[in-house]
């Protein structure tokens, strides 16, 4: 039969209204919306009376299908009836097959096989004309079914069969679409979780290593504040100084990570970095016997940034090259200007690696030649010098042929240079009286014993009631108060010493193995002066005493 104007408008129409829908699901990546929107869709195209689509959930017989969306006729319609089986007339469109279209669906020898109802139940819609066609996904799954009706015998036509046909196929490529949307938020959100407890993990863990180094680096500077200190106690210290910097890079990646770090800028000088950090890296070099070279230029180099990060990564550096370089070797810092920047390079005689693996080096828990080790603190120096704005990068010749890393930072303005002030002497702790409180006993004794050679007089309690109850007697000018005891935590004891000394002569410092920026916060919030770290670095805490030993006491 020869196809006719009216049946090429009829053909347009058709292609008009798919292409609509399918711009419209296109759009739409909410599940129950999309599948509401095509069976609302499908209902209006086709003339039927009322539509459902049913999504393709087998229960353990294999029968079962959940009702998921309806149109034209209210959800409460349906409740009373049991879900959709496997029977005759809906097998074909939960199987996959070719659509199926019946004028009256009463009459169909398909019908009315299947109890208990052997055809509609009581109160059913009155469903005579029938049309429905399956929802495919593109890798052959059947996601379910689009069913109408309609009360009238021979509604449906080929054309309604024919626009069913292709909204179905436009519906299981969005419904696929919007399935792997809501898997991968899902994943995404999986993924934050298991990053969230990545964090948490590290830095409880960066807590518990904590804690037992604070006695070992203690009892460390005893012994050689005594005199006592053989060559077995310089490397103990040594390696425990290592395991501390290891901790400490550990959470600050971490922190990173998450966003939660900052920076604290000043004006600085290059040659006062490379100096500390020097220090800082000069035991493990000379453990290793190696010989290190420092060329810095004549004229001052300032940069606007934080000094102690930057000293990080300069002795990161330095360790980096001690550690990967064979005993005896050889390391050079070099220090230049160029193009208004200030170019940092540490070069070594060691192992070296493939060029091929460079980029490799600043990767997390990655060595980059397949050798084991943590990779932190080259991870953690790539951070810090991109959070100041520079740059950083690595170099060999290959294997056996030494490494050079080489770090840009941009020079700070000329206007804003000024030298750094002089450094005073600290006085001495002198005759102050110090609350040791933690329930660590090694910990909290020997840093009494510590404090006391430094000439201080040092109590301890090893709990929150035992602080309070010599508080008053003892009247310390410090407490030097842990914060993860059992029962009474250091939070709620200082509250308690704030309500007994109102006029804050006591000077209270945390003193935990909790370090990350929210903690500190905690602890201000709590009325601690100060916060540090354990294991607390024996010169700094000294200088702070000594602070606190040279101020009028008020008392």
């Amino acid at each position: 039969m020869a196809t006719t104007l009216d049946d090429l408008r009829e053909e347009a129409k058709a292609l008009e209204i798919i292409n609509e829908i399918g711009t419209a699901l296109a759009a739409e990546r909410d599940l129950q919306k999309l599948v509401q929107y095509v069976t609302d869709a499908a209902t209006r195209v086709t003339g039927a009376q009322f539509g459902a689509f049913f999504y393709n959930v087998t229960n353990r017989q294999g029968e079962s299908y959940m009702l998921y969306t309806l149109a034209g006729v209210p959800r409460e319609a349906f409740e009373k009836f049991p879900m959709p089986r496997n029977t005759q007339v809906f097998a074909p469109t939960f199987n996959g097959d070719a659509p199926v279209r019946i004028a009256d669906v009463t009459k169909d020898p398909r019908y009315g096989h299947n109890p208990p109802h052997k055809g509609m139940p009581e109160g059913h819609l009155p469903v005579r004309s029938y049309l429905a066609a399956s929802v495919v996904s593109r890798t052959g799954e059947v996601l379910g079914g689009l069913f109408f009706g309609h009360a009238t015998p021979g509604v449906f036509t080929e054309r309604a069969e024919k626009l069913l046909t292709g909204i179905a196929s436009q519906a299981s490529v969005a419904i696929d679409n919007a399935r792997l949307h809501d898997q991968h938020q899902q994943l995404i959100a999986e993924l934050r979780e298991a990053d969230r407890r990545k964090d948490e993990f590290i830095a409880t863990l960066s807590h518990e290593l904590r804690n037992p180094l604070a006695p070992l680096r203690n009892a460390l500077h005893l012994i050689r504040l005594q005199g006592g200190a053989q060559p077995v106690h310089t490397m103990m210290e040594r390696q425990v100084n290592h395991l501390v910097r290891l901790v400490d890079d550990l959470l600050e990646v971490s922190r990173i990570n998450r966003g939660t770090f900052e920076l604290r800028r000043e004006r600085v000088e290059l040659a006062a970095i490379v100096r500390n950090a020097v220090e800082t890296s000069d035991p493990l070099l000379r453990e290793a016997g190696h010989t290190l070279t420092v060329n810095l230029p004549t004229e001052p180099l300032w940069l606007d940034g934080d000094p102690v990060r930057l000293g990080q990564v300069v002795s990161n550096l330095l360790n980096n090259a001690a550690r990967y370089t064979e005993r005896g070797g050889e390391v050079t810092f070099n220090a230049r200007v160029e193009d208004g920047q200030a170019v940092i390079g540490v070069r070594d005689t060691g192992r070296g690696f493939d060029p091929a693996t460079a980029a490799m080096m600043f990767e997390m828990f990655s060595r980059g030649d397949g050798s084991t080790g943590l990779g932190v603190g080259l991870a953690l120096a790539r951070s810090l010098v991109e959070m100041h704005g520079g740059t950083i990068r690595a170099d060999s010749a290959g294997v056996g042929r030494g490494a050079e890393f080489t770090v840009k930072l941009p020079l700070a303005d000329a206007a804003s240079q000024s030298p750094a002030p002089d450094a005073h002497d600290e006085a001495a702790i002198g005759s102050i009286r110090i609350l040791v409180v933690d329930d660590n006993a090694d910990a909290a004794e020997s840093l009494q014993t510590l404090l006391e050679l430094l000439g201080a007089q040092a109590k301890v309690a090893h709990d929150g009631q035992g602080a309070i109850d010599l508080f008053g007697a003892y009247e310390p000018d410090v407490v030097l108060l842990d914060i993860g005891m059992p029962g009474m935590d250091g939070y709620q004891v200082a509250r308690v010493l704030r309500q007994l000394d109102p006029h804050r002569r006591t000077t209270i410092i945390a003193l935990t193995g909790w370090g990350q920026e929210e903690d500190r916060e905690r602890t201000r919030a709590a009325g601690f002066d100060h916060h540090m770290v354990k294991p607390v670095d024996v010169d700094a805490l000294q200088a702070l005493l000594s602070s606190v030993a040279s101020r009028p006491t008020g008392r």
